[in-house]
C-alpha cells in the first residue's frame, strides 16, 4: 500500500506541475515552461498548435485550479503528520490517494487534448523520442537506481555490475555514438524544416533494434548476478512501475 500511494503521488504531482506551468506568479521559464518550450521546438509547431496547447494547459488550470490547490494542501499535511508521528496521517494519506486519483484524471485529459493537437507525425516523433528516453534510462542510471536502492547488492555485486555497464559500454561505443550523431543531427534538420530529416529519421529507426539487442543482453546479464530474492524483488518493482504509468 505504502508503495502504491508513493507512486500514485509522483504521478498526481507531475499533474500539479503540468497544471501550474506558467501560472500566475511563476516566471515565463520556470519549471514545465522550459520542457513545454522544448517541445514544441523538436516537433516544430505551428504557431496556431501553440496557441490551440497553451488554451488546453490554461483551460486545465482554471478549471482544475481548486483540486490542485486543495491536493498540494493535503500533501503538505500528509507530509507534517507523518513526520511528527501523528496517527492523523492515515486519515490524510486516505484523503491524498482519493484526491491522488482525480489529479491523475485530470492529467490524463489534458495529455489526450494535447495530443489532439499534433499531427500524425508530430505524434508519431514524440512516442519516438519518449522510447530513446526509456532505453537511454534503462541502459544507464536506471539500472543504477533499481540495483543501488531498492535489490540491497552486496559489494561484490555492484563491482560485477559496474564491469558489465563498462564492458557494454566499451563493446557498443559506436552504436551509441552513431545513436548520438543521428539524434543529433535529426534535432537540427527538423529545426530547419530540412526535408533530409526524413531521411535520418529512418536511419535512426533502423539502429533501435541493435540498441534494443545490446540492452536485452545486457539485462540478462545483469539479473544473473542477482540472488533468487533479489530476482523477485526486481519483478515486483517492474510490476509496480508498469501500474503506475497505466
Amino acid at each position: 500500500m505504502k508503495k502504491f500511494v508513493i507512486a500514485l503521488m509522483v504521478t498526481a504531482t507531475s499533474a500539479i506541475a503540468l497544471a501550474r506551468t506558467a501560472g500566475p506568479g511563476l516566471s515565463p521559464h520556470h519549471g514545465h515552461r522550459g520542457g513545454f518550450e522544448r517541445l514544441t521546438s523538436k516537433l516544430n509547431l505551428t504557431d496556431t498548435q501553440r496557441q490551440q496547447i497553451k488554451d488546453i494547459r490554461t483551460a486545465d488550470r482554471e478549471s482544475h485550479k481548486q483540486l490542485y490547490a486543495d491536493f498540494r494542501a493535503k500533501a503538505r499535511q500528509f507530509r507534517a503528520l507523518k513526520e511528527a508521528n501523528d496517527p492523523g496521517a492515515a486519515d490524510a494519506k486516505a484523503q491524498l490517494v482519493s484526491m491522488g486519483v482525480q489529479v491523475k484524471s485530470a492529467r490524463q485529459t489534458t495529455h489526450e487534448a494535447m495530443l489532439g493537437v499534433l499531427t500524425a507525425d508530430q505524434r508519431a516523433q514524440l512516442e519516438t523520442a519518449r522510447e530513446w528516453r526509456g532505453l537511454a534510462r534503462q541502459e544507464g542510471r536506471g539500472l543504477r537506481g533499481v540495483m543501488a536502492q531498492r535489490l540491497n547488492l552486496t559489494d561484490a555485486q555492484k563491482t560485477q555490475i559496474h564491469q558489465l555497464r563498462e564492458t557494454t559500454r566499451q563493446q557498443n561505443q559506436q552504436l551509441f555514438a552513431d545513436v548520438r550523431s543521428k539524434r543529433q543531427e535529426l534535432h537540427a534538420l527538423t529545426n530547419a524544416n530540412d526535408p533530409r530529416a526524413g531521411d535520418v529519421h529512418a536511419q535512426l529507426e533502423a539502429l533501435r533494434p541493435q540498441l534494443k539487442a545490446v540492452r536485452q543482453e545486457q539485462h540478462a546479464a545483469f539479473v544473473n548476478i542477482l540472488t533468487p530474492d533479489q530476482r523477485t524483488q526486481l519483478e515486483q518493482w517492474k510490476t509496480q512501475r508498469q501500474q503506475k504509468l497505466r
